[in-house]
């Protein structure tokens, strides 16, 4: 956090530090004194009317104003803004941009975003041509980075460091006596190692073992809730991607994004798994069955339990499970009304609410989970890329 408010005030400081090198620049500073002065509708009236004529800087500079805050702040609106200026080709908003959403872990991790972004600026460049100045190619240089990330099986901007596979070499499991039981699904929530389960999933398991980004570790149990159906596993190696929670309101209709690995897939000594299942659907009802549990849409596969459910922000909006009698739940949660839910003929499913989830995991002192901020939207295949990082399987032995 500290190191977020440091970057927001050198860029405060940026403001008046500008390189004064385009036809703009007087308008800009212009506004900037109206802001300063408390005339922040005129101000941004202003630089909006700059933006319109091409002028990428002005963008960058609302982004700014409204990340300081002196008169009206509003994050989401200076991200906004950012991306106006990026999509111009402003490099300065791009980087401070790519800062962010390369940041994992981050609040505001949104990896393909920044290649919408660049080719948003391409498109922006073959439309202007006569103003862009064509960038010098740069000479290929020596990948002096290549022993330290290996992007084997990753995505361009998912890489695992060689400190990170290192770490979970030690903790690879080895070829036992252990009696195979079953597998499930789980999801990192933070970057040491700890993971989200359901409590049915690891029940019975004398040894855990946790298939993550292509790499795979015994597991420890923590704790778990019998009555919510949760447990906390901990492998001691880094997790560099995970996932942040979304506690707002659940609300009717709301898209929701069912994330694991089916019950067929063959992990320890075989092939590495690879095949992850999304599926897409909404939230049926807000009304608490069991006090933890609401009713979702989503297609469940076997072997998903214990996997999260996303919603259209990238973060936690539930856990599945698949430890109850769906049917004899809703007809004694919801009484008479029962008949028309189960009457709709789509099949429905159970998660764990998010904000009961991060409620407990707080209370439980191992972990602490701030909330994850709203910020731009998904599509379907960018929810997609962020599971395919942070969900993992599970796999349980006797």
């Amino acid at each position: 956090m500290k190191l977020i408010i440091y970057i927001f005030f050198i860029m405060s400081v940026l403001l008046t530090s500008h390189s004064y090198s385009d036809s703009f620049m007087s308008k800009r500073a212009e506004a900037i004194k109206e802001y300063n002065n408390g005339k922040v509708d005129l101000a941004f009236k202003k630089l909006k009317s700059l933006v319109k004529k091409g002028d990428s800087e002005a963008a960058r500079d609302m982004g700014i104003l409204l990340i300081r805050g002196k008169f009206s702040k509003d994050v989401d609106k200076a991200f906004d803004w950012f991306e106006v200026s990026a999509k111009m080709c402003n490099s300065r908003s791009l980087e401070f941009l790519k800062s962010k959403y390369l940041e994992r872990g981050g609040i505001y991790f949104k990896p393909a975003r920044i290649e919408y972004l660049k080719s948003k600026c391409e498109n922006y460049k073959i439309k202007n041509k006569k103003l862009v100045k064509k960038p010098k190619k740069k000479k290929p240089s020596e990948n002096k980075y290549s022993e330290n990330i290996d992007t084997k099986n990753q995505d361009v901007n998912f890489v695992i460091s060689k400190n990170v596979r290192n770490s979970w070499k030690k903790i690879r499991p080895t070829k036992n006596n252990l009696k195979f039981l079953g597998s499930g699904s789980g999801f990192a929530i933070s970057q040491n190692g700890h993971f989200l389960t359901n409590d049915h999933v690891i029940k019975k398991c004398r040894e855990i073992n946790v298939y993550y980004n292509n790499m795979m570790g015994i597991a420890k149990l923590l704790v778990t809730n019998i009555q919510m159906d949760s447990a906390i596993l901990k492998v001691d190696a880094i997790t560099p991607y995970y996932l942040n929670f979304d506690d707002k309101p659940h609300k009717v209709g709301e898209d929701l994004y069912a994330a694991g690995y089916p019950f067929t897939t063959d992990l320890i000594f075989k092939k590495a798994a690879k095949n992850m299942t999304l599926s897409k659907g909404i939230l049926a009802n807000t009304e608490m069955i069991k006090s933890n549990l609401l009713l979702i849409s989503v297609p469940i596969a076997s072997g998903n339990s214990g996997g999260p459910v996303l919603g259209k922000y990238g973060l936690i909006r539930g856990q599945i499970t698949a430890g109850y009698n769906v049917e004899k739940l809703i007809k004694k949660s919801l009484g008479k009304d029962s008949s028309k839910t189960l009457a709709t003929n789509i099949t429905m499913n159970l998660m764990i609410s998010s904000i009961k989830l991060k409620n407990w995991i707080n209370d439980t002192s191992i972990i602490y989970k701030n909330n994850g901020i709203r910020d731009k939207k998904f599509d379907s295949d960018e929810i997609g890329e962020i599971a395919t990082h942070t969900v993992a399987a599970i796999e349980c032995y006797n």
